[in-house]
């Protein structure tokens, strides 16, 4: 089952990779070696090892503290799919731009949870990597799932998902999760079609279309987090921007592409792809 929730993401993530490729916009520095070899090495290590190992983790660990609860839930999703399908998302989004924000905010000042933020930037900061300290790099669907070896397991939202599955929401996670990773892996392809609503000559249409940017994370927004300057620490939905505008405080909301993507690569340890992937400096742990 979970299988084909992968396959169905990678298969988009192909075709837009494909469409980017035949439309130049991989070429004349946007996109490095290093991205290439990130977005292999990330790719297939999520799909052949991380997701079957937190699957693994979950049904074991609920094995052994809730035994009678596997498969339990499984009438709920026969007798109210479309209300537990919505809140299996809503509840999904929450924990990963949650999580996501952390990685973001501002140094924590108790010390435990300064630690654990660090693990987290650290984990999310090979996401941001896009070309060369050149200032040409732009981001590209493949960069959906680039980030380090650590993050996934490190993310509430993944934990949940398995839980939902061991539980026996089978069908839900199945959709939900499919939704969801289309949707975001749809925000990272080189492409900003809502610019064309948000800039559109007839003002009912700009204005629905910015309001619509208030509920859903569109791929602008989303570029914009990936823009090297003041927007870099907005937009931390990959789904539902609500939780940006009303719960974070990050929404925002632009009329045209960011002027750079990327973060600086700042030691040159990080154009290796093997030290961006699996490195853990424990000196910025403190």
């Amino acid at each position: 089952m979970d299988t084909y929730v992968t396959l169905s993401v990678i298969a988009f993530i192909g075709a837009a990779s494909l469409w980017e490729l035949l439309a130049g916009r991989n070429s004349d520095g946007r996109k490095s070696k290093e991205d290439w070899g990130m977005a292999v090495l990330a790719s297939v290590t999520l799909a052949a090892v991380q997701r079957p190992a937190l699957v693994f983790a979950t049904a074991w660990l609920g094995r052994i503290l809730v035994p009678e609860f596997e498969g339990g839930l499984g009438w709920l999703q026969e007798v109210y799919f479309w209300p537990v399908l919505l809140a299996y998302i809503c509840i999904e989004e929450l924990l990963h731009s949650g999580a996501h924000w952390f990685s973001h905010a501002r140094r924590m000042r108790w010390k435990p949870l300064l630690y654990a933020q660090q693990l987290f930037k650290i984990g999310h900061r090979p996401h941001h990597f896009s070309g060369t300290n050149d200032g040409k790099g732009e981001i590209t669907v493949t960069q959906t799932f680039v980030e380090h070896s650590l993050f996934w397991f490190i993310m509430p939202n993944f934990w949940f998902q398995f839980t939902c599955l061991y539980l026996g929401l089978t069908e839900v996670f199945l959709f939900g999760t499919a939704f969801k990773g289309l949707w975001a892996a749809h925000n990272h392809v080189n492409w900003n079609y809502d610019l064309y609503f948000l800039n559109h000559r007839w003002a009912w249409v700009r204005k629905t279309m910015y309001a619509l940017c208030h509920v859903l994370t569109f791929p602008t927004q989303h570029h914009h987090h990936h823009a090297r300057g003041k927007n870099s620490a907005k937009n931390m939905c990959n789904l539902l921007s609500i939780y940006d505008w009303l719960l974070f405080g990050t929404l925002a909301i632009e009329t045209e592409r960011p002027k750079q993507y990327g973060w600086k690569q700042s030691a040159q340890e990080e154009h290796n792809i093997w030290h961006r992937y699996f490195a853990i400096d424990m000196k910025k742990l403190g």
